[in-house]
């Protein structure tokens, strides 16, 4: 049979994670960036669409100048073209419009400053889409992106490119085949042709190839191995084919293809985002049986309909993930922030303002604040990883810092109650000249945020352990007999065609198979029960112990974890800030049921970081009461450990050193300072009564670069006094919380 000729546009992606230390880069440069583009620059007969993002830009054109000349120079030969996108690697619906445009902007300046290079297309980091995107694009001069064919509908194939349009302005949108995308690098080539050539005797005219190159080993040491190492690696092997079936399989550019090809039809995309962030923003039990019932879909006889069988746009994540809902409220403030630094600028009408240079470099951090990776989940490196939470929060606290400096703002006390995560409740906020709090009345009267400026960093970003589809997904594998997930297939061997194997090859990558990075991974799945904070109250059970605490078992003899707390008091002086909270709940005892009232006070000082919290509880019966009185800390920034990290603690007048990874049981304890020798500070908690000592890791079970494993996220930290009240008696306790830095 004839081959049906047919056009391929490949599109290569490259970024990197937020706050990637420069070892890391390096060497995810030379495992993965640097050996792609030796192998395009030895293989004149490839074209292809590249897109990099803005900060790897930046760091290859300082780091290795003959890499950034060699990739100019296949731009300049029209061997590679160029796609522009938002600078800072941000979600287009996740950020102001005026972000994205200028992110846009940012991106498009520096082409046109180092190539004179104008960018035609635009790469959106996971497909991140919101019909605004039209009007944003176009309003920068670019007429098409990519997005993935399960975003678009019912009667839209993976073949060349169709017109959206937003209030008549048009723009072109490609549809990537996510079917071959999955294919790429664990199939072998051979495969991914067989699949190509199928398409073509369907009569598709242009397929679209999306490749994330971090897949080709920037992490994984065996995908740096397959791709760029060894006798027969993956990539010269891909393009080899490539090049071998050229009289068949033509490849072009996505500018090439779009003045062309006329559009496939029109389509309306609806907001969405790539289909394995989209799953993960459903959360986990719903994402797992939505992976089940997409997967029928598929490949059952109700085929057609699984373009109907739509997850949820990137948003719903702000509504199951409370970690990446709180960094994007706090993000959006410093947006804000920025954007009253320049308003001030422009009022102010001076042409050599000083703070100009200022709002460049805030700008700029908060561009790298919005890094998508840090506001998704189900990628291998996302916002489960506390480390890219971290380097997010840096970034937003950065730009606040400086925006706050050239605005005169440093050295205020602040006090409001608004609505700082958007959840229909107040919080109470509370800044000094040295960090900021965030108390949340409905939620236990916990404190939520703690962010230090200086740092900079928020010492309470935690990510609670919830329910996952991976979850689903590694307790399937328990029970499958068939091989590991992620296993390669073997190489098929056949004359049947040129270049490639015409061999029966699965063309519907399964949506549940994932990699796992260690055994006994379902054993130690834990759920949460409740919203980390700190500072929250817990009246415990008597078979409560540090095991059952751990493993989230059902521990609480009240109902003031995570309850309502009524704000019943705030002040505010030019020396300190303070509010009190109050909650009147049930306590059980036995089989009787006994009424507690808990009132604690957040004080804040101005001239040094430090906080004291005073407690009273009160029984509110004429019976006496003896139960344990406990109160929770939550830690964590960045998720950092090893040898420079860890707890100090005070027992008897005798100091004892752990690590974050050791559990510790202790009793009359009477301060604990958790510690970053490698950042110098201390934040030290102490305590008038000295109490019983809980601790342990809080590890989630995520996608790591690694496979699906345990992701450590910080520290938990449980004080618990035995406590015996008389009828209508109270009992005090009084915290002192203090930051120390060189």
């Amino acid at each position: 049979m004839p081959m049906q000729s047919i056009g391929l546009a490949l599109v290569f992606h490259h970024t990197q994670p937020p706050g990637s230390s420069p070892a890391d880069l390096r060497r995810a440069f030379e495992r993965c960036y640097l050996p792609m583009i030796a192998v395009l620059e030895d293989c004149p007969a490839i074209t292809a669409s590249v897109h990099w993002s803005g900060p790897l830009l930046e760091w290859m054109d300082r780091e290795a100048p003959e890499a950034m000349a060699s990739l100019l120079a296949m731009v300049k030969q029209g061997r590679l073209e160029v796609l522009g996108g938002m600078f800072g690697g941000a979600l287009l619906p996740g950020v102001p419009e005026r972000d994205a445009i200028g992110q846009l902007t940012v991106q498009q300046r520096w082409w046109r400053a180092h190539g004179d290079i104008k960018p035609r297309g635009a790469w959106l980091p996971f497909c991140a889409w919101d019909p605004s995107a039209v009007r944003i694009l176009a309003g920068r001069g670019i007429q098409y992106t990519v997005l993935e064919e399960h975003q678009m509908g019912s009667n839209v194939t993976a073949d060349g490119w169709y017109l959206t349009e937003r209030e008549g302005t048009p723009l072109g949108v490609f549809v990537a085949d996510s079917r071959l995308g999955a294919m790429v690098p664990e199939k072998p080539p051979t495969h991914i042709m067989h699949a190509i050539h199928t398409r073509a005797t369907q009569g598709v005219r242009c397929l679209t190839l999306a490749i994330a190159v971090e897949s080709f080993g920037a992490a994984l040491d065996r995908s740096a191995t397959a791709c760029f190492g060894g006798k027969s690696p993956w990539v010269n092997r891909f393009f080899e084919v490539l090049a071998a079936n050229s009289h068949w399989l033509k490849l072009v550019t996505l500018s090439t293809a779009y003045d062309r090809m006329r559009p496939t039809g029109r389509v309306y995309p609806p907001a969405s985002v790539s289909l394995p962030v989209a799953i993960h923003a459903m959360g986990g039990k719903a994402g797992f049986a939505f992976t089940t019932l997409l997967n029928e879909a598929r490949e059952g006889e109700h085929g057609p309909l699984a373009a109907w069988v739509r997850p949820p746009a990137w948003d719903a994540t702000l509504g199951t993930h409370v970690e990446v809902n709180r960094l994007h409220k706090r993000m959006l403030r410093a947006s804000a922030e920025v954007q009253r630094l320049r308003n001030a600028i422009r009022e102010a009408r001076g042409e050599l303002d000083p703070r100009m240079l200022v709002l460049e470099e805030a700008t700029l951090a908060l561009y790298r604040s919005q890094k998508g990776m840090a506001y998704v989940h189900g990628v291998d490196v996302g916002a489960q990883d506390a480390e890219v939470r971290g380097e997010a929060w840096r970034n937003v606290l950065t730009a606040e810092r400086l925006c706050g400096a050239a605005l005169g703002d440093v050295g205020k006390l602040k006090a409001e109650l608004v609505d700082a995560d958007l959840d229909g409740r107040a919080e109470h906020v509370i800044r000094t000249p040295h960090w900021q709090g965030v108390v949340a009345p409905g939620l236990g009267g916990g404190l939520v945020e703690l962010s230090v400026f200086r740092l900079p960093g928020n010492l309470l970003d935690i990510r609670s352990r919830v329910d996952e589809p991976e979850h689903g997904q590694l307790a399937a594998l328990m029970l499958s007999d068939g091989p590991a997930a992620g296993q390669d297939e073997d190489e098929p061997t056949s004359e049947a065609g040129p270049g490639f194997a015409l061999v029966p090859a699965k063309d519907m990558p399964d949506l549940s198979t994932i990699r796992v990075a260690e055994d006994g991974l379902s054993t130690q799945i834990y759920i949460d029960r409740y919203q980390r904070a700190s500072f929250l109250d817990r009246f415990l059970a008597p078979d409560a112990s540090l095991q059952s605490l751990r493993t989230s078992a059902l521990v609480e003899a009240g109902d003031f974890l995570n309850g309502e707390y009524t704000l019943i008091q705030q002040e505010l002086t030019d020396a300190s800030a303070a509010c009190t909270l109050m909650r009147e709940g049930a306590m059980s005892e036995g089989a009787a049921l006994k009424l507690v009232r808990v009132q604690k006070r957040f004080g804040w000082l101005r001239d040094r970081p430090a906080l004291d919290v005073q407690y009273e509880i009160e029984n509110r019966m004429h019976d006496p009461v003896h139960t344990r009185f406990g109160i929770e800390f939550n830690l964590g920034i960045g998720g950092l450990r090893g040898p420079d990290f860890g707890l100090d603690v005070v027992r008897k007048g005798k100091n004892l050193s752990f690590t974050l990874e050791d559990d510790i049981d202790l009793s009359t304890v009477s301060e604990i300072c958790w510690f970053d020798r490698s950042r110098h500070f201390k934040l030290r908690l102490q305590l008038e009564q000295p109490a019983h000592v809980w601790a342990w890791p809080i590890e989630t079970i995520s996608r790591t670069p690694r496979g699906v494993g345990r992701a450590f996220q910080g520290t938990c930290i449980v004080l618990w006094w035995p406590i015996e009240f008389k009828g209508r008696g109270t009992q005090g306790l009084e915290l002192g919380l203090s930051l120390e830095t060189a």
